[in-house]
């Protein structure tokens, strides 16, 4: 089944929506293998539509935009190699893609990665009706790759599209990215949608998924999207869409089909790891969907010299680390401890302990959970309160302080009691970032939430450190489409 797919990948290569040559067609065209049943079909699914191999992460740098990470300086070949190596990233330069492609040709090339797994589900959405199998089977392929194709086209229009809400934002006009819909090969060079397109996409196939992966989806595992999924999806895309009560009714009928939280007080490291792995499907009671390769996470911190203790290239940032409570387990489970060494053993929060790293090779690097379910109800009550409904306070509240209780200290926990509607939005966002961080959530929420400055401090040479800065609505929050891609399709318009 690879053969087939890697040819359809040659054809339209990166799919960033090139013009093919006929004759290229003509003469490719008779080595194709095309899949003749649902099992066939469902194996080139696992391969090329959820394939995230460690040699391809989608977006490893993303957290090196945020203000979740830091700079470190170390006299050392590794760690200069990993600041230099991630520098265009970390200091928003716009063209920090092709810099990361020059580097990794293959693995750093976000618009590629992803759009050849947006090519991988029109396959299946192109022939799943011309394929031996029941109907069921045939449906659940179908709602699958309707749903991961509108994951992908989620994180694509919020690299390279402008939030959808915003002081700056007209998503009527904003350009998001090409809308490819389909696996056939066409010499036309696709133009970017608006970003008001590219969401109508999204809920389009979202919407069309729920009812075919609930229906027929069931036994579906945790490593395949199901229809809680897909509704939590939703919520998602309704919440940065700024519909609130669309954002309600998805986030409740999630929590509806999954409910359960970690107790991180009851873990204990004889029978789970110390490092307790909150996106692992196998020991985490919340994981809904569990996604994306396990290098995502244990690449991090970036530029580690593993010969000698030494502290990372980049690593998470101790202005963020001191928002936790003391009591906070999340401190424990979320992050993994190192020490370096200058004069004395200092000990920091390195990276991420969410995936399992003692099964990597077999893990997947990251989740949607159930936390994140409560997370966005508290946060569309919030702004329902804000807009004059008394009643979602105690709504919001109980949210909060049911994620707090499950990962504050028994002894410790105190529920807290905001009960004006902008200071808990404040606090709400605060414990957003705590909760779901290293998970792709915070440069979106950073966007979403008015782009206010951000700066990072970065040095490669001992004594010149640099100060960067983001301004409010800086235009690089919107990341630069790569040069190879607006080189292959003349249709596409770089970002201002």
């Amino acid at each position: 089944m690879k053969k087939y797919f890697n040819i359809l990948t040659l054809i339209c290569l990166t799919i960033s929506v090139t013009s093919c040559k006929k004759d290229f067609l003509e003469e490719s065209s008779q080595d194709l293998v095309r899949p003749t049943t649902t099992a066939a079909l469902n194996q080139l699914m696992s391969g090329e539509a959820y394939a995230l191999s460690p040699a391809t992460p989608l977006n490893d740098y993303l957290d090196l935009l945020t203000d979740d990470i830091q700079s470190d300086y170390y006299s050392n070949t590794v760690i200069i190699a990993g600041l230099n190596k991630y520098a265009p990233v970390f200091t928003w330069q716009r063209n920090m893609i092709d810099k990361l492609i020059e580097v990794a040709p293959t693995g750093n090339n976000t618009w590629f990665n992803y759009y050849a797994r947006i090519k991988g589900c029109n396959v299946i959405l192109d022939y799943v009706d011309q394929v031996e199998g029941t109907q069921s089977e045939k449906e659940n392929l179908r709602g699958q790759a309707l749903a991961l194709r509108s994951y992908y086209y989620f994180m694509l229009v919020n690299l390279f599209g402008k939030p959808y809400t915003g002081a700056t934002s007209n998503p009527e006009k904003d350009l998001g990215v090409p809308l490819i819909l389909t696996a056939e090969v066409s010499d036309a060079p696709i133009a970017r949608s608006t970003v008001k397109a590219v969401y109508a996409q999204i809920e389009k196939d979202l919407l069309a998924s729920v009812p075919l992966l609930e229906a027929n989806g069931t036994n579906n595992t945790a490593y395949k999207f199901t229809g809680s999924a897909a509704k939590l999806l939703l919520s998602r895309l309704y919440l940065y869409m700024g519909n609130w009560d669309e954002s309600l009714k998805y986030s409740e009928a999630t929590l509806q089909k999954k409910s359960t939280l970690q107790q991180y007080n009851s873990i204990v490291s004889t029978t789970i790891p110390a490092t307790f792995p909150i996106s692992y499907p196998v020991s985490s009671p919340e994981v809904i969907w569990g996604y994306g390769s396990y290098s995502e996470l244990s690449v991090m911190p970036f530029g580690l010299a593993a010969s000698v203790p030494a502290k990372a290239a980049f690593s998470i940032s101790d202005a963020f680390i001191s928002t936790y409570e003391s009591n906070d387990l999340r401190l424990t489970y979320s992050f993994r401890n190192a020490i370096y060494t200058t004069t004395v053993l200092v000990s920091y929060k390195a990276g991420s302990a969410k995936y399992n790293a003692a099964l990597a090779s077999a893990s997947n690097g990251k989740a949607f959970r159930t936390a994140e379910a409560y997370l966005n109800r508290a946060e569309a009550n919030i702004q329902k309160a804000i807009a004059g409904d008394a009643s979602a306070v105690s709504k919001a509240l109980a949210d909060i302080n049911l994620l707090r209780s499950n990962r504050i200290k028994t002894a410790a926990y105190v529920p807290i009691n905001i009960t004006d509607a902008q200071a808990l939005y404040t606090y709400y966002k605060a414990e957003r970032r705590r909760e779901l961080c290293l998970e792709d959530h915070r440069w979106f929420d950073l966007r979403r939430w008015g782009m206010e400055p951000l700066t990072h401090t970065f040095q490669v040479v001992t004594g010149s450190p640099q100060t960067i800065t983001l301004s409010q609505n800086d235009s690089r929050f919107t990341l630069d489409i790569p040069t190879e891609a607006l080189k292959r399709n003349p249709n596409l318009i770089q970002n201002p």
